[in-house]
């Protein structure tokens, strides 16, 4: 998916409750820093997930309106503050499933790469 977005010339952002030591962590340990223009930690708002403070600064900081963005999330907490932000988001369930009432107001797939659909 990543490789997929960069190609088309769509930029991501990644948009972490995490803090950014734990973040550059996982990048460089995943080889992964090169897929992403830029990221919003849980430390750049006043409010985290499940407010929307940290997508709504993401485009502010990505130039772009809500309905040029697209939100990827596998947590209850942050599917609800894409939906609290107002932006389409794309639910790649992990660990707990959100509730049903949550998973029919996003679009649900198993894999990111279900989601290149999307995209074409």
């Amino acid at each position: 998916m990543l490789s997929f977005l960069q190609e088309k010339g769509i930029k991501s952002y990644i948009t972490s409750s995490s803090d950014m030591e734990k973040i550059n962590f996982n990048l460089s340990h995943n080889d992964l820093r090169q897929y992403f223009a830029g990221i919003v930690t849980g430390e750049d708002v006043k409010n985290n997930k499940p407010a929307p403070d940290i997508y709504l600064h993401a485009l502010d900081i990505a130039k772009v309106n809500k309905n040029e963005a697209v939100i990827f999330e596998d947590a209850p907490n942050g599917v609800e503050s894409g939906l609290n932000a107002g932006i389409d988001v794309v639910l790649v369930p992990d660990q707990v499933m959100p509730s049903e009432e949550i998973t029919k107001k996003v679009t649900v797939v198993k894999t990111l790469a279900d989601a290149i659909p999307l995209f074409e």
